[in-house]
């Protein structure tokens, strides 16, 4: 099953040991695989949406080998909408047996979009699996030597979404609830100056399209919603260079698109009722995508990329929180995990958390590390999936989606997944 990925181990490692004694500093090298269900597994049923029946833009899994001084490390980024822990266990054991790539070293990233199948049951696991590797390979047989820069500029085609209304909160806009409009951005030069993988953060829900229509009544269409198109984008701009985006998801737990296919608009008669674009949300999708994408584009255009010769440093970590009581499944204290992950590469700190991180928790991250923020890029659903992980004030604010959706219990999530990552950044948090 999983022969074009062993095929290619032999090649990968030939061509890593020569780059490696060619070059003193980091080495790179990217890979993509389609993961589009298989023809066989249409029509696919998420909850009560309507079933998707086909394949509007293509679903991929990209991978980016890195190897510095003795250390190889790798963040793999798939169009899904999670990435279960039972999931995550089995890919790592597949990645350290076929590439020899320690699992603290590893960052499994989804992109959180919806318009994908919604469980990896009916064999969607083996042919998400089945590209993941096969990008893993393709990366690790390209190795070349890379300079690393990030910098960051700005996009407003996100909203705080848990709007205020009498009797509670719905899935809405809030103009004046916290939003991190940043756009980060590190990329990996090679001698020349081009562009060979460019790693890109936003915090927004990819769901531009969700519960959309797009295939006519009562039928939708598999699609990457922004992330693909801001890495479809950003490739195609830089294709002479060869260049690779990679398109991950920031603090978004609280975010929505600013605009969405299926929106709330007043009746004639007073009450809000739904209006689905359906087919013609592709193009709202196309549009905030781009712009996200040119901003991608702009920093990346303006990063000076300097010399890594400093080994990587990885290192994970697993917090236990307690469950709200009525989330236990027995009278007995309950808890659940959440991974917190680190992956430094010269200047560039990554940190991984395996949920949907609100906000506040990564600003408050941030000023905890004062001046040194900048350099840090927060990718959440990575290494699992732990569900909402809202802040305190979401907590003391009352019952929001991702309070009502959680099944954490307050006064642990915040604290510990601050706490950790300062924790697993020792020094670099100095």
């Amino acid at each position: 099953m999983f022969a074009a990925a062993l095929l290619l181990t032999a090649q990968a490692a030939t061509t890593a040991n020569a780059a490696a004694a060619a070059a003193d500093g980091l080495l790179a090298g990217t890979g993509k695989a389609l993961i589009d269900p298989l023809p066989s597994q249409f029509p696919i049923r998420n909850n009560n949406d309507s079933p998707l029946v086909g394949v509007h833009d293509s679903l991929y899994a990209r991978a980016l080998v890195l190897q510095g001084r003795g250390s190889k490390a790798l963040i793999v980024v798939a169009d899904v909408i999670m990435l279960p822990d039972d999931f995550c266990e089995a890919l790592l054991t597949h990645i350290a047996a076929d590439f020899g790539i320690d699992r603290n070293h590893v960052l499994l990233v989804a992109t959180h979009v919806h318009t994908v199948p919604w469980s990896m049951d009916n064999g969607y696991a083996e042919v998400v699996t089945r590209g993941v590797l096969e990008a893993i390979g393709q990366a690790q047989a390209r190795l070349e030597p890379v300079r690393v820069g990030a910098g960051s500029g700005a996009a407003y085609v996100n909203m705080n979404r848990d709007e205020a209304v009498p009797g509670g909160f719905i899935l809405g806009q809030d103009p004046e609830g916290a939003s991190d409009k940043t756009v980060r951005v590190v990329g990996f030069f090679r001698d020349d100056g081009s562009p060979l993988a460019i790693l890109a953060n936003y915090a927004v829900h990819a769901v531009t399209l969700y519960s959309s229509d797009t295939a006519g009544a009562h039928a939708a269409l598999v699609s990457a919603d922004i992330p693909g198109v801001a890495d479809r984008f950003v490739d195609e701009h830089y294709a002479a260079q060869r260049t690779q985006a990679f398109w991950t998801s920031g603090a978004a737990g609280d975010q929505n698109p600013i605009m969405m296919s299926i929106h709330a608009e007043p009746g004639s008669d007073g009450k809000v009722q739904l209006t689905d674009l359906q087919a013609a949300g592709f193009t709202l999708t196309q549009r905030l995508g781009q712009a996200l994408a040119l901003e991608i584009i702009r920093v990346t255009d303006r990063l000076a990329p300097q010399e890594v010769t400093a080994p990587l440093h990885a290192a994970q970590s697993v917090i236990q929180c307690a469950t709200r009581p009525d989330a236990a499944t027995t009278q007995e204290p309950q808890t659940r995990s959440v991974r917190v992950s680190r992956l430094g590469i010269g200047p560039v700190e990554l940190i991984g958390v395996s949920g949907e991180v609100t906000t506040l928790i990564d600003r408050h991250l941030r000023e905890r590390l004062g001046q040194r923020q900048s350099q840090l890029v927060t990718l959440t659903l990575a290494n699992g999936y732990s569900g909402y992980l809202p802040d305190e004030a979401m907590y003391a604010r009352g019952n929001t989606f991702e309070v009502s959706k959680s099944s954490f219990a307050p006064g642990c999530v915040e604290r510990s997944i601050v706490d950790g990552a300062l924790r697993l950044l020792g020094p670099a948090a100095q």
